[in-house]
């Protein structure tokens, strides 16, 4: 059965100087990704220009509005190996390299999972896709796959060297009457009639062996196979151009031109190859970094680079934004009511910023490169951003465009982890070191204890009662120490397994995160222990492990077993929690599984968690997988301080809309009473947070009739009250 593909993503054009494609906001329930789509790797020509980036496709219309398709609207994978165009059913073939096929046709997409399903081949690696008529025939490390295009399924499997053995096939080209295959043995050719082949009719074509072909395209009548510098039109084996650059792309236009991509050292180029073998430049290095694919489209011409992006060269050069972060996302990001701030960390420099108007990045300020930042955090007070560094930290002026570099101190060890505390104070982790805390304009240091391991300190927490929790380095527990915001005495202490020195499930402590209750959850390799420790000069700091019912009967310990990569709370006082087994979502207390999301079952690109992090207002929740980002309209909000007015979405309900109505902007755990013009109760509710859920039915489960609803909020005092008006013309 197809798969309906829904498209959120949409063009702003600002006085056709700059194309963007903009992620919008969904409903509850709906996912985004949030993927890195800087490098594009492949372009061709359909009903639009398709694209892929790493992850997912793009596609472009004649009025320049963009599309983004993943598996948030309707792919099964990420990893876009190859695409194809098939203009006779107007449908779009992808295969992505776990060997999975999509084709998407209008707002359907149809899966054949034929090949990754199959044990006949160890290695099932789709190189390439060339259409033929109904069938696609997929170059692929074991033979020729050929799909039957209207019956969406596979028809056969073709061998060049005729035996049925398998072959390294890397590319396939098409002329009327026959098919040319480069394999790792040479290039085969087979007669094509009625759209087939004889299957053991295949030619070896012995006087292109020596050449060193990898790869070939055509054009009507026109063959044309390449190496990494010498460019042959068959039937000769004479190079028609040479050049000391690598060809990693060749195509022959509708008009007869041949467009070679080349690259360079460190840049690359466009040419065009002349009928007398002459070159012309179209777009040079400086351009350009890693161009892989070009592409002309009646005056307009199209670059693929998998360092840049993509570009549009028509009067001028044209770099078009597909949204998302410049780089994969390693560092410990930071998010509030004003937006998420997320260091690249790793290989790349600078960060991003993803605010409601999409994501910005910051790699260079005044043409300087920005230092390798680790983790970030936002002020409170004027909402500037701060950063660690190896070396210090960046403090950056969004309004001013200014970075001010703040050196906290002249000691040994990188400034890893960074946080404002309840009460507006900045604290940095500094490694080898301990703690340094900004008051004024001024700096105070807190080392860790002699007795204390201190190389390896990366990540901690202060908490609302002036506590610091940190990872203690080499599997040694947690470093805890307590300041005089609440208690008198000044402490450090280590929290191990033992009983009544820490109770934690093992010592391997992963990650921190602190409940709207106070209470500290700490994630380790071996599940969660959760603290609600006072004075800690006085008092024993243990751990409680809450027991869970597992499905067999048993009574286990929450996660046992599991390494808890990350954890986040939502504005319901609700726990996501991240593993390496995909993120479930619990109830306040943990004992409930309210959701468990994985690659199979959701968007998510991999079932490896390493950040979760909630926008407090909208409640959308932002997953940073090892491979990529992705995000997913939660159900809960943080509660406002005072009832205003409540927003609802959507309103009015149209027919066409069957999700959940949201109720926004309340106080925290309202109740929600929903009723008709006469004052007859519907349905009531509480507050996730800050947001109620409805969908649309009444106590009895029956759809209410269309009509105007009124929505009467009150907290549990009866102090904060609030009216709204919700329109229905869907119902009965």
């Amino acid at each position: 059965m197809p798969r309906s593909l829904f498209i959120f993503i949409f063009l702003i054009l600002h006085q056709f100087e700059k194309i963007e494609a903009q992620n919008s906001l969904g409903a509850i329930g709906q996912w985004r990704e949030q993927y890195n789509n800087k490098s594009v790797q492949a372009l061709l020509k359909g009903d639009k220009i398709y694209g892929a980036t790493t992850h997912q496709i793009f596609s472009i219309d004649s009025k320049k509005n963009v599309e983004l398709i993943g598996k948030s609207n309707g792919l099964n994978e990420i990893g876009i190996a190859a695409m194809a165009w098939d203009d006779l059913n107007q449908q779009l073939v992808i295969a992505y390299k776990n060997s999975n096929i999509d084709i998407i046709k209008g707002d359907n997409i149809y899966n054949i999972n034929d090949i990754v399903v199959s044990n006949l081949y160890a290695n099932k690696k789709i190189n390439d896709i060339k259409i033929l008529n109904q069938w696609a025939l997929l170059s692929t490390n074991f033979g020729v796959v050929v799909v039957d295009l209207v019956k969406h399924e596979i028809k056969d499997t073709w061998f060049p060297n005729n035996n049925r053995q398998a072959m390294v096939t890397y590319q396939t080209a098409l002329t009327k009457d026959s098919l040319y295959a480069i394999t790792e043995e040479g290039l085969y050719s087979v007669a094509i009639k009625n759209n087939w082949i004889n299957l053991n009719g295949w030619n070896a074509l012995t006087n292109y062996n020596n050449l060193g072909l990898n790869k070939i395209s055509s054009n009507g009548k026109t063959v044309l196979a390449y190496n990494k510098h010498l460019l042959y039109q068959l039937p000769s084996t004479t190079s028609i151009y040479s050049t000391n650059a690598s060809i990693q792309h060749v195509n022959r236009t509708s008009t007869g031109t041949i467009l070679l991509t080349l690259t360079y050292t460190n840049n690359g180029a466009i040419i065009k190859l002349n009928a007398d073998k002459s070159t012309s430049v179209l777009i040079d290095s400086t351009q350009l970094i890693n161009p892989i694919a070009s592409l002309e489209d009646q005056n307009e011409l199209w670059v693929a680079d998998s360092s840049r992006g993509l570009l549009l060269n028509n009067s001028s050069n044209q770099w078009i934004t597909l949204d998302g972060p410049s780089d994969y996302i390693r560092g410990k990001s930071f998010i509030n009511e004003t937006g998420l701030l997320a260091p690249f960390y790793g290989n790349a420099f600078g960060f991003a910023a993803y605010t409601s108007s999409g994501w910005k990045n910051y790699t260079k300020n005044n043409s300087i490169n920005l230092p390798n930042c680790n983790a970030g955090t936002i002020d409170p007070k004027d909402q500037s951003w701060w950063l660690t560094t190896s070396t210090g930290l960046v403090h950056f002026q969004p309004n001013t465009i200014a970075i001010e570099n703040s050196l906290p101190s002249n000691t040994i060890g990188d400034y890893k982890d960074i946080q404002f505390s309840s009460d507006g104070k900045l604290w940095v982790l500094q490694d080898q070191q301990g703690l340094l805390q900004k008051k004024d304009n001024g700096w105070n240091s807190y080392l860790v204890p002699n007795s204390f391991i201190k190389k390896g300190l990366s990540q901690m927490l202060v908490s609302k009662q002036g506590q610091v929790w940190m990872i203690a380095p080499q599997n040694q527990g947690l470093y805890l120490y307590q300041s005089t915001q609440v208690y008198n005495t000044e402490f450090w202490k280590q929290l191990t397994t033992a009983k009544s020195n820490g109770n934690l499930p093992s010592s391997h402590v992963t990650s921190l995160v602190e409940d709207l209750e106070g209470a500290i959850w700490v994630g380790t390799d071996n599940g969660i222990g959760i603290f609600n420790c006072g004075d800690i000069s006085k008092e024993i700091c243990d751990a409680y492990l809450p027991p869970i019912k597992n499905t067999n009967g048993f009574v286990g310990l929450l996660f046992q077993k599991e390494t808890v990569n990350c954890m986040a709370v939502d504005g319901a006082n609700r726990k996501w929690i991240g593993t390496n087994n995909g993120t479930w979502l619990l109830s306040a207390d943990g004992r409930e599984i309210i959701e468990h999301f994985t690659k199979s079952n959701s968007p998510l690109p991999s079932d490896t968690l390493l950040q979760i992090l909630i926008d407090p207002n909208q409640g959308e929740v932002f997953f940073n997988t090892n491979t990529e980002m992705v995000s997913y309209k939660g159900t809960a909000t943080a509660g406002a301080k005072t009832q205003n007015q409540i927003a609802i979405y959507p309103n009015p309900v149209g027919p066409e809309y069957h999700g959940p109505i949201a109720f926004k902007g309340l106080v925290e755990n309202a109740m929600v009473k929903i009723t008709d013009l006469n004052g007859r109760l519907v349905f009531e509710t509480r507050a996730l947070g800050g947001q109620a859920i409805w969908n649309g039915k009444t106590f009895e489960g029956q759809k209410v009739a269309s009509g105007i609803y009124l929505v009467l909020v009150r907290d549990d005092a009866g102090n904060e009250k609030g009216v709204g008006k919700l329109v229905i013309t869907s119902g009965q």
